[in-house]
């Protein structure tokens, strides 16, 4: 792969949120399972703190942020680094149109299974266009 191929992935860091959790859930298998060698996770915590890495890729590679709630932190944050989005998800919104609510932020039992699998496909495939652009 090379470097323009690379999709940066800026995900909602709220733990503390059962939507938090399935944005968890939903990236890693990403980057896990699903487009391990065309995506890199930012750190959201670093990309606040201004870690020049994190900056550097925000910066240079195209973006899908997702966010678990209305605060849309993650998108705040990469535009607030300069950086320019090519795909946005809300975990809270797939929610309602999957009718797929997680149970809790510590277990997000089979429905937050479910929509965190849905939500990594939608991501897997905004991938795919993104890198076919490249």
């Amino acid at each position: 792969m090379t470097e323009r191929k690379k999709v940066i992935v800026v995900a909602c860091a709220g733990m503390d949120k059962p939507v938090g959790s399935v944005t968890s859930a939903s990236v890693f298998r990403v980057v896990e399972e699903l487009r391990p060698q065309s995506v890199e996770l930012v750190c959201l915590p670093q990309l606040l703190a201004g870690v020049s890495s994190q900056n550097d890729l925000v910066k240079n590679f195209p973006i899908i942020t997702v966010d678990g709630c209305a605060e849309r932190c993650a998108t705040k944050l990469v535009v607030k680094s300069g950086g320019k989005i090519r795909g946005r998800i809300m975990v809270a919104d797939s929610a309602k149109k999957h009718n797929l609510m997680p149970e809790s932020a510590s277990h997000i039992g089979s429905s937050g299974e479910k929509l965190a699998e849905k939500i990594a496909n939608e991501i897997a495939s905004m991938i795919d266009v993104l890198t076919q652009e490249a």
